[in-house]
């Protein structure tokens, strides 16, 4: 157990003690009469208690815990030759180009690294803040910059993480902050060597999931390439045979998974949720404190100040009530200062549960563990942290409404740090953008499907009418599965009896015609 002063400036008042000492010293001198050795002990063991006690001495433990304000991103884009097949359009390394400048431009506070590969690869861009200078880079990129052709998927991931452990080892013998990473990968998957199974596990080991991008068709296609005299050709063999590529989707899958990260393919629209993915994997941080409380011993010093007084008390000294009565009122003011004190850590703790059940995809656990916290704790600082986690979590579970309002009772409430207080109402307003735009394509999304369902046009929503008796949030919530089968069942019935009422006029038609007439 550690030990240490919460105010340690109190401890001056113990020249007070000096003081009064020198005071007894003088009178028992020249005032012998007046001068009494119990009087002056327990006077001064009062005095010394009391400055104790005042310092707040504490018992615990340092608890030590680094928060950063920028993520680190690891971007690896394949340059071989094979990403020069245009079955993307207009290439398979034109699209990585433009598909990671779009998603560089929803990223905020993150650091980036670019490591193109080909045979091995090589780290071109060490981590930096500086977002256009990552962007020029991308967009030159080309196989021209390789340091070999023949993609060995397995070498590459190898050297970018000895690379990024290299990265983590000078930042700490710097004491600068460090971050776990996170990696995105963006590659047609072909490689001419299997990658063992080891490789995304060792990434999984060091918690630094791969988010990787499959990019080409599965059905081979030739490999253009500039002749000399500017004139694009297909590459081929030594032999003169054409040499075809084909993009392989499910070793991209496999590492994603094997390493726990996620899968995307090679489209425009997956940029809005890879930049959501990493932008809720890379802004929620735990909070730490320096000192972990386990005792306070304030309280024992007032009451062994106390009973001295009351000893004095006893002894005939009438004067010393006045004292007794305001050692008695620190002691009961102190007292109640405990509970604020544990509710904060405690909140502080709740916390920190809630960010571990987030980071182990326990959504619910997590949601719990933070709304005790918002609930515990009166530090502004720490609820406004919460309830902008709560809201990443809430995002994340695809609760809209509830995200809405945590990102906006986070805005409203104010911690005393300017700084803290503009960097996260930031993040607020970029989360809730991209809030605006779910729920956007959740509307368009519910009125096509209301549209397909409708085949007569009656039940298109055209914006303008609402149901007064309906809760405000019909509108909000997609069509549950029950209502489409009702729907569905209704619309069989109909059709039963429509095919039924045109068979007995059949039948009837037919019956009257053999009818002889009179």
């Amino acid at each position: 157990m550690e030990f240490r002063f919460e105010n340690p400036m109190a401890l001056w008042g113990i020249l007070v003690i000096f003081i009064y000492a020198a005071r007894c010293l003088w009178k028992r001198k020249y005032l012998r009469d007046s001068f009494l050795w119990r009087r002056a002990l327990l006077n001064s063991s009062v005095l010394l208690f009391c400055v104790l006690g005042l310092s707040r001495p504490q018992g615990g433990e340092s608890v030590t815990s680094q928060v950063s304000e920028q993520a680190n991103l690891y971007i690896a884009i394949d340059i071989s030759q094979s990403m020069l097949a245009e079955d993307t359009l207009p290439s398979r390394i034109q699209f990585s180009i433009d598909f990671t400048q779009r998603l560089l431009d929803q990223l905020t506070q993150v650091k980036v690294a670019l490591f193109p590969f080909a045979l091995d690869g090589y780290m071109q861009m060490p981590l930096s803040s500086d977002i256009q200078a990552a962007k020029d880079l991308i967009s030159a990129m080309s196989p021209t910059i390789a340091t070999g052709q023949g993609t060995d998927l397995g070498a590459v991931l190898t050297n970018l993480l000895a690379q990024i452990h290299k990265a983590e080892k000078i930042a700490k013998a710097r004491g600068s902050e460090w971050v776990t990473p996170q990696v995105l990968i963006l590659s047609d998957g072909e490689s001419h060597v299997p990658v063992p199974d080891s490789v995304p596990l060792s990434f999984r080991a060091s918690s630094i999931p791969i988010f990787t991008v499959g990019i080409g068709g599965k059905q081979g296609v030739p490999i253009p390439i500039d002749s000399k005299f500017a004139i694009k050709t297909n590459l081929k063999e030594p032999s003169g045979k054409l040499v075809l590529t084909a993009a392989h989707p499910e070793i991209m899958q496999k590492l994603a998974d094997l390493s726990g990260g996620f899968f995307y393919p090679d489209s425009f629209q997956e940029v809005s949720r890879l930049a959501i993915r990493l932008g809720q994997s890379l802004q929620i941080g735990k909070l730490s404190t320096g000192f972990k409380l386990t005792r306070e011993f304030y309280p024992l010093f007032f009451l062994l100040g106390f009973i001295a007084l009351f000893l004095d008390f006893c002894f005939s000294r009438w004067e010393f009530a006045i004292r007794v009565l305001i050692a008695t009122l620190i002691f009961s003011h102190t007292s109640f200062a405990i509970e604020p004190l544990e509710n904060e850590f405690q909140a502080i703790d709740l916390f920190n549960q809630g960010v571990s059940a987030y980071e182990n995809q326990n959504l619910k656990e997590a949601a719990v563990q933070l709304e005790k916290s918002i609930l515990t704790s009166l530090d502004p600082t720490v609820r406004k942290k919460a309830l902008f986690n709560l809201g990443n979590v809430y995002l994340k579970m695809g609760e809209a409404e509830q995200a809405l309002q945590a990102y906006q009772q986070s805005h409203d409430t104010l911690a005393p740090q300017e700084v803290f207080n503009r960097e996260t109402n930031q993040k607020i307003s970029d989360n809730l953008a991209l809030l605006e735009r779910i729920k956007e394509k959740q509307q368009q999304q519910k009125s096509k499907e209301q549209q397909e369902g409708d085949g007569d046009g009656k039940g298109k929503n055209t914006g303008k009418e609402t149901d007064p008796k309906g809760p405000k949030r019909f509108e909000e919530e997609p069509m549950s599965e029950i209502m489409k089968q009702k729907i569905l069942d209704h619309i069989s019935d109909e059709e039963r009896q429509t095919l039924k009422r045109l068979v007995d006029e059949k039948n009837k038609k037919a019956n009257l015609s053999l009818t002889k007439p009179w």
